[in-house]
């Protein structure tokens, strides 16, 4: 397989037109950003390889989603356009090309697809990663902002801690003192190591926001356990949703705003209930 990291092409080239370019019609949102890039284009882009295998692809430049297409870089050529590439490809109608129906609707998650996905994505990252992980509950952190999504390429502005946080998490987390707990910002980690480590955890801590979107590769009878600060009535029960198509448990411990301290006590009782 040859896979290209990030090529930007001219629509009309050779290259382009032997590829079928598959576009994301995501509910909503920038598939630059995890949530909507996993949900709304890459699921999507694995349902179209799984019926059309080994045929060669074109896909739009995702910023640093861009690193997800790895997943299928055994079977699969990918070529990554910029964006302006896919527009004139669709407007012209240049080369073929296919609208692909996103995933990421929360009222609509479909449940076989999602657990197609994780199955084989966990498969991939065994292979890359292996070994034995004592995890049993994984706390996902926002620690660190990618200069990416404050700069004009990035579609939607802002990301990690600066869009929500919880400021007393460490002093949360050093209170339970259990060397079976991790805390990490998957942000800092390679794809293969994000995967697997939700595949090893029973029990999933989170603020709401894209990185409750890896529930995907826990098992089925998992908790996940979201802190959950005041959001637009529309968005609120995305993950409640999400846990519930993957047959996970789901407990919500309030956060009185975006970047307010939690209840130690409450999210302790929430974790034991969850244990």
């Amino acid at each position: 397989m040859t896979f290209w990291p990030v090529i930007a092409r001219r629509a009309g080239s050779h290259a382009v037109a032997r590829r079928t370019t598959l576009i994301p019609n995501q509910w909503d949102g920038s598939v630059q950003h995890y949530y909507h890039f996993m949900l709304g284009y890459l699921v999507p882009i694995f349902r179209w390889i799984s019926s059309h295998p080994n045929k060669p692809i074109s896909v739009r430049d995702c910023g640093p989603m861009n690193q997800w297409f790895e997943l299928f870089q055994e079977n699969q050529e990918i070529e990554i356009l910029n964006v302006g590439d896919v527009l004139h490809i669709l407007a012209g109608k240049l080369s073929p090309h296919q609208v692909l129906r996103g995933m990421d609707d929360p009222q609509k998650f479909p449940a076989r697809e999602l657990r197609r996905f994780a199955a084989f994505s966990s498969e991939v990252a065994a292979a890359k990663v292996g070994g034995i992980n004592t995890t049993e509950v994984l706390i996902s952190a926002r620690t660190a902002s990618d200069p990416f999504y404050n700069s004009e390429k990035s579609e939607s502005q802002h990301s990690g801690q600066e869009r929500r946080s919880i400021p007393n998490l460490d002093e949360v987390v050093d209170t339970w003192s259990d060397n079976r707990i991790t805390s990490v910002d998957m942000s800092t980690l390679n794809i293969y190591d994000q995967i697997w480590l939700h595949t090893q955890a029973r029990v999933l801590i989170g603020q709401h926001g894209a990185g409750l979107t890896s529930m995907l590769w826990m098992s089925p009878g998992s908790t996940v356990i979201e802190i959950l600060p005041p959001t637009p009535r529309r968005t609120q029960e995305i993950f409640a949703n999400l846990a519930r198509a993957l047959g996970l448990n789901h407990i919500v411990v309030p956060q009185l705003g975006l970047h307010a301290p939690i209840d130690i006590e409450q999210i302790t009782q929430a974790l034991d209930q969850a244990r």
